[in-house]
C-alpha cells in the first residue's frame, strides 16, 4: 500500500491548479496507485508549468516525490535532494518503491508484507532498487564519475547536516541568507523565499503571475562543508553562496 498525498491536483490528477493545494488520499493499492500517475503524466504542459503540482508517495521504504513534463515521470527521493531524479513509467515506479514481489503479491490481491506472499528465494531490497535507478538516471544526465556508481547508500537515509547549534550564529547567518531566489522570471520558474524566522516559501511563475504551493520549516547546517537547510519533509536547500542556492539541482539566485 501507499500512501498518497496530491499537490495542487484534483483527487483523480487530472488537471493542476494551485486551489487543489495539498490533499491526502490516504492508503491506495498499486494499481491504483499506477492508474494515478499514469493520469497525472497526461497532463497538459501549461497548467503543469503554472501549478508545479506533484504527488508524494510515502512507503515502507521511504518517502518520495513524483514530477511530471512531457507525459513523463520523474521520481525523486524526497529525503535526499542531492540525488538525481529517475525518469521511470508509472508501473516501473511501483514495482520499484514495493519492489517487484510486493507489487506482484499487491496485483494478485495479497498483502505484501505477508512472509507467505513473498517467493521463495531472497528478495531483492526495494530500497536498493530505487537507488540503482536514480543513480543510473543521474549517470545519463549528468555524467557522474564511477566514483558515484559505487555510491550505494539508501534512498531512505537523510542527507548528512550537521546543525549549527550556536543561536548567536544560526540568527547571524540567516539574517545573511534570508531572502528571496529564483530559477528565472518566466512562467513555469520557481521561486524559494527564505525566511529568518526558520520558514522557506515554495511558489512558481504562471500565467497570472507567482503562485504559493506551500511552506517548510528548515534547520541551518552544514553539508559538504557549505551551509544548507534542512527541511522538515523535502530535502536540502544548498547554500551556495549569499546569492546562490541549490534545490534539487535546480540554481535559484537571489532576486532581492
Amino acid at each position: 500500500m501507499f500512501n498518497v498525498t496530491l499537490v495542487n491536483l484534483s483527487a483523480d490528477a487530472s488537471a493542476a491548479d494551485t486551489a487543489h493545494d495539498r490533499s491526502d488520499l490516504g492508503e491506495l493499492p498499486a494499481a491504483q496507485v499506477q492508474a494515478l500517475l499514469e493520469q497525472f503524466a497526461r497532463l497538459d504542459a501549461v497548467s503543469n508549468a503554472d501549478a508545479e503540482p506533484q504527488i508524494n508517495l510515502s512507503v515502507r521504504s521511504g518517502k518520495f516525490i513524483v514530477r511530471t513534463g512531457r507525459g513523463k515521470l520523474f521520481l525523486y527521493n524526497a529525503r535526499d535532494s542531492a540525488q538525481p531524479y529517475a525518469e521511470l513509467t508509472a508501473a516501473e515506479i511501483v514495482s520499484q518503491l514495493l519492489g517487484e514481489a510486493g507489487a506482484a503479491a499487491e496485483g494478485a490481491g495479497a498483502d505484501p508484507a505477508d512472509p507467505a506472499a513473498q517467493p521463495a528465494g531472497r528478495p531483492r531490497p526495494a530500497n536498493r532498487g530505487i537507488a540503482v535507478a536514480i543513480l543510473a538516471a543521474g549517470l545519463a544526465v549528468n555524467g557522474y564519475t564511477a566514483y558515484s556508481a559505487f555510491n550505494t547508500q539508501t534512498v531512505n537515509t537523510r542527507p548528512a547536516v550537521t546543525l549549527v547549534t550556536d543561536p548567536a550564529e544560526a540568527a547571524n547567518r540567516l539574517r545573511e541568507i534570508a531572502g528571496t531566489y529564483a530559477t528565472g522570471s518566466q512562467p513555469g520558474d520557481r521561486v524559494i523565499e527564505i525566511r529568518a524566522d526558520g520558514t522557506a516559501l515554495f511558489s512558481a511563475f504562471g500565467a497570472k503571475g507567482a503562485r504559493s504551493y506551500g511552506s517548510e520549516p528548515f534547520k541551518l547546517g552544514r553539508h559538504g562543508g557549505k551551509f544548507a537547510l534542512a527541511l522538515r519533509d523535502a530535502g536540502l536547500i544548498e547554500i551556495q553562496n549569499l546569492d546562490t542556492v541549490v534545490y534539487y539541482r535546480d540554481i535559484y539566485r537571489r532576486t532581492k
